[in-house]
């Protein structure tokens, strides 16, 4: 029964009532004393009853022996095998469970949302008492510690959800005991250690749900098929898994779904899986599968969600799949498929509402008349060559939210008729040659997320003139657009948190408004020609994360509480008009990643206070005015990757402690961070566009994000530095580019340089260095730029390897310097100077003298190319390889110039 406005009094006198239903009604005031009476009650449903309940009720259920069935749930989970959501119907807190003490009938008890916060061992007692229970329900219940071993006692048990807890221990072995177990769920329980074997005891299992735990082993030990005949349901996702689907798994045939997603899966997909004729969810999503699209999928009538994206699977898409009647949803995303296919092909899925092609080889062709027969949701076909205007059959589907048709090289206008969807929140028509101005008809307040940049899009800035509530991403990067930025921006745009504008032709003051943005975390106004002061009210945003004001013309000084920007990682004001220290304040931004101020004119010592920066990777202070001496703190950064302070007026010597920094010594750099870009609320990756210009082989070099992550770099050149290199440097064995040229540097090249094993350029011109360089250096193999002109260098260059390939303007202005690439045949250098080279043979004196043919050269580079070729995507997960990387992006150009010089 379900009593809909009952009277409380009206309660107490139903004393035979067995069967109590209140579930989503609302009372007014306690409840708990009247139901307490119902002493022959065996059934009580109160989730989300909107009563005034706390732990009070559940010490008066104590009185209802014989209860049977308890729901008290709070929070009512909404879950498919796509997505999830719930409604939480207010707190509930129980300090304790012993009133189930006198409860011990009870077969079904669900307590999900209540807040037990409990531990493992807190359980065993109350547990240990409910030998009939059937059916346990303890999902988000703030629960910690151990699964309760009391749980292994309960032999009648059919149903075990704990999911959404914090448990930090194994999925236990004896679960494979409770032969009478029919689903378990341990959903997002931060599990750890190998999946147990014996779970292969369950005869009677039907589903295991187990998604983003830490649980290890092969899919082909824990699948084993013949183990549970009657699976319906295997979710394993966001796991550590590994191995190749077993093709045994076609013989699971009451099995609807497979889930796996964001696994280390490799090997193919089996063709088996086309035998699981019941199959409804297939999710196979961010592995390392490899192979084709097995054809067999297209047998499988019942199949509705096919996820197989962000993987590497190859070939055509199937024939096959167009005759999936049912197909609700296809994601086939971020593979290497190729090939061409027509949206024709999935004519007969009429109920499909999700299709996902982007990021392939693929070529999709859209005929300009074809209306299709399905209503779709969400539409993501980026970089599939689809080329022309924006396809016309777009203006028929009035349920879309989400559209996607990046990098297609798609012209012309936006059509005016793009702004009369009704449903659409996310656009994404990036990377594109669209131009003209946005029609009157597109409102940007009636959408979520707008992408648009990297087009050649003209006219006003696009700014509503109501506040828009909904919008929180607008990027608008890299077009056309003129103007200024609406003085009360701060009230038209009230929950942005993405606001990027770079590369246009703004100008005008940032206004001060701007302060008000309250969720504002990524601001990119880069590139333009704003002028004025930073304002500081844009220190109220204490939400930014990401903050990009470089290549303007603003002035003034840094705002002096920008400390108040805590969440603070990225932080980028070069090429400005900027003056004054760099505040105190910054110290306080403890998350700061990036700190890039070159080409102002700020000036003052560099402040000890960096060196507290525990998180900084990048540090860039090039051509400002700072003095005074190089902070010894500097070398407590153990994740700085980027260090660079040339062009400024610094004196005294190189700090020893700079050999400590561990970031250019293990040689992970800034790589943990490669895969970390924000996603946007509807799924769609974005990363922050962050450049920094360094100085590589005597190129100024633009890095942008990820290879910024990836490069080491010390540049300490242009500034009037004077004493010994220090020997420490020779620690920093990942370092990849040390610029020291254009001081006063004394002394002798560090024989530690030989250390440097993936040193590429190295940089000591114009100083007045001494001695012999060091033989140690000849077997670092990567060092392709080694420049030493204007010192006082003497004896034999050294010979062989990266050596042979280096041209005599690298060496000039030695006049003690002799051997190949110079023309000198001999020269003599102080015995006093020679510390740390071996002696020259007179064989190999004579090999110098020979001159290596041009060709030989020619010969080099061709095979450095080819040999260090590899693609990006690998490169990310692969950390040795990452180096490798930015050695290809200049090997082409530095080998050319070094050819051309031998040449004259």
């Amino acid at each position: 029964m379900c009593f809909l406005g009952l009277r409380h009094s009206e309660l107490s006198s139903l004393h035979q009532l067995k069967h109590l239903d209140l579930s989503f009604n609302y009372f007014e005031g306690q409840i708990s004393k009247h139901i307490s009476s119902l002493h022959n009650l065996t059934y009580l449903d109160l989730s989300c009853a909107g009563a005034d309940l706390d732990g009070s009720i559940l010490w008066r259920l104590g009185n209802l022996s014989q209860l049977q069935v308890i729901d008290l749930a709070t929070k009512i989970y909404l879950e498919d095998e796509i997505s999830y959501s719930w409604y939480d119907c207010g707190p509930v807190y129980s300090p304790s469970l012993k009133w189930t003490e006198n409860v011990r009938g009870l077969k079904h008890l669900s307590l999900q949302g209540v807040e037990l916060n409990m531990t493992g061992k807190q359980l065993e007692a109350p547990l240990s008492r409910l030998h009939s229970l059937h059916h346990l329900n303890l999902k988000d219940c703030s629960l910690s510690g151990h699964i309760p071993n009391a749980l292994r006692n309960l032999t009648s048990l059919s149903h075990l959800h704990l999911g959404w807890n914090e448990f930090t221990s194994r999925l236990p072995t004896w679960l494979g005991n409770m032969t009478g177990l029919v689903s378990i769920h341990f959903d997002l329980c931060d599990l750890t250690g190998p999946f147990p074997s014996s779970l292969s005891r369950l005869p009677h299992l039907k589903e295991i749900k187990l998604v983003d735990n830490k649980i290890t082993g092969n899919i082909r030990q824990i699948l084993t098929c013949e183990a549970w005949p009657q699976l319906t349901r295997f979710t394993l996702s966001f796991s550590n898994v590994t191995g190749s689907l077993p093709p045994c798994i076609g013989n699971l045939s009451a099995l609807q779904c497979l889930a796996l997603e964001a696994n280390s899966l490799n090997g193919q997909i089996p063709a088996s899986v086309g035998l699981l004729s019941a199959l409804v969810y297939l999710r196979l999503s961010y592995n390392l599968l490899i192979g084709n699209v097995p054809s067999e999928l297209g047998g499988i009538s019942s199949l509705e969600v096919l996820y197989v994206d962000h993987n590497q699977l190859n070939g055509s898409i199937p024939n096959s799949l167009g005759y999936l009647s049912r197909l609700s949803s296809i994601d086939l995303a971020n593979n290497n498929l190729e090939g061409s296919i027509s949206l024709h092909f999935f004519e007969n899925a009429t109920r499909l509402v999700d299709l996902k092609l982007s990021e392939n080889k693929l070529t999709v062709h859209i005929e300009p008349e074809w209306i299709p027969p399905m209503q779709f949701k969400n539409l993501q076909l980026s970089s599939c060559d689809i080329g022309g205007l924006i396809p016309a059959f777009l203006s028929t589907q009035f349920r879309l939210q989400i559209l996607d048709l990046g990098n297609n090289s798609l012209f012309g206008n936006i059509p005016a008729w793009l702004g009369d969807l009704p449903n659409l929140a996310v656009i994404f028509l990036s990377h594109n040659n669209l131009q003209g101005e946005l029609p009157s008809s597109f409102d940007i307040s009636y959408h979520e997320e707008i992408y648009l940049d990297h087009n050649m899009l003209t006219g006003s800035l696009p700014i509503p003139s109501v506040p828009a509530s909904d919008l929180e991403l607008l990027d608008l990067s890299q077009n056309r657009f003129t103007g200024f930025i609406p003085v009360e921006i701060g009230s038209l745009l009230p929950n942005i948190e993405f606001f990027l504008y770079s590369e246009n032709d703004l100008r005008g003051d940032i206004p001060t408004s701007i302060g008000f943005l309250q969720k504002l975390r990524d601001l990119d106004l880069s590139g333009n020609n704003f002028e004025g002061k930073i304002p500081s009210s844009l220190t109220n945003c204490t939400a930014l994360k990401k903050l990009n004001l470089a290549n303007n013309k603003l002035s003034g000084e840094i705002p002096s509480k920008i400390g108040r920007l805590r969440q603070l990682e990225k932080l980028h004001l070069s090429d400005n008009m900027l003056k004054g220290n760099l505040p105190s304040d910054v110290q306080n931004c403890w998350k700061l990643q990036t700190l890039d101020v070159a080409n102002n004119s700020l000036s003052g010592n560099i402040p000890l206070w960096l060196g507290q920066l525990s998180d900084l990777m990048i540090l860039v202070l090039r051509s400002n005015k700072f003095h005074g001496w190089i902070p010894h703190a500097l070398g407590n950064l153990s994740t700085l990757h980027v260090l660079d302070i040339s062009h400024n007026n610094l004196t005294g010597a190189i700090p020893p402690e700079l050999g400590k920094l561990t970031g250019m010594m293990d040689g992970e750099a800034g790589g943990s961070a490669v895969l970390n870009g924000r996603r946007s609320s509807r799924g769609r990756s974005y990363y922050f566009k962050e450049e920094i210009i360094l100085t590589n082989k005597r190129l100024n070099l633009v890095y942008g994000y990820p290879v910024i992550l990836l490069i080491t770099s010390i540049d300490l050149s242009s500034n009037q530095l004077s004493g010994d290199i220090p020997s420490e440097i020779g620690n920093l064995k990942h370092l990849h580019v040390l610029n020291l040229s254009g001081n006063s540097l004394t002394g002798e090249i560090p024989v530690s340089f030989g250390l440097l094993e993936q040193l590429e350029s190295l940089d000591l011109s114009n100083n007045k260095l001494r001695g012999r360089i060091p033989g140690q250096m000849v077997p670092l193999s990567f060092l392709s730029c080694f420049i030493v002109s204007n010192n006082m260098l003497c004896g034999t260059i050294p010979s062989g390897s990266q050596f042979s390939t280096f041209n005599s303007t690298y060496f000039s202005g030695n006049p003690g310097l002799c051997g190949f690439p110079v023309d000198k045949r001999s020269c003599s250098c102080d015995d006093n100077s020679s510390a740390g080279m071996p002696p020259v043979s007179e064989d190999e004196e004579e090999e110098e003298e020979e001159e290596i043919p041009w060709y030989w050269y020619v010969s080099w580079m061709a095979s450095f190319a080819v040999g260090f070729w590899g693609e990006f995507g690998v490169l990310c997960l692969k950390k040795k390889w990452r180096v490798i990387y930015i050695r290809v992006l200049d090997g082409y150009a530095v080998g050319l110039l070094n050819i051309l010089s031998l040449r004259k």
